[in-house]
């Protein structure tokens, strides 16, 4: 696991980042890998910039400055729904590698 590669493809955490295509797809411990995760662009961008740097805390102004697209006065409260939803569909597709760090923000986990 580690972080990923904007020229193409990297894995980390069991899921698959396809860079080009924008998608995340978890693979299996036998290394099949799934369907696609039907992430929204702004979950998948929240995704993608977490697992770019993984293990580091990452607070809801960073995640939110880091993904294309946000208006300015979006809040930080936006970010956290975001994450919840990107979250609700990793743990749905097998993986959940977003933890919550306290009074900071979001991290993204390296398989264990």
């Amino acid at each position: 696991a580690g972080a990923c590669s904007i020229s193409g493809a990297c894995a980390s955490t069991s899921a698959r980042f396809d860079l080009g295509a924008r998608e995340l797809s978890v693979t299996a411990p036998d290394g099949s890998t799934g369907a696609p995760v039907p992430l929204t662009p702004t979950e998948y961008g929240i995704c993608e910039f977490l697992a770019k740097h993984p293990g580091r805390a990452n607070s809801r102004a960073q995640i939110r400055e880091a993904v294309r697209g946000w208006e300015s006065e979006t809040d930080d409260a936006a970010v956290s729904v975001h994450v919840g939803k990107a979250r609700a569909k990793l743990r749905v597709a097998g993986v959940d590698p977003i933890t919550t760090v306290w009074g900071v923000g979001y991290k993204w986990e390296a398989a264990k």
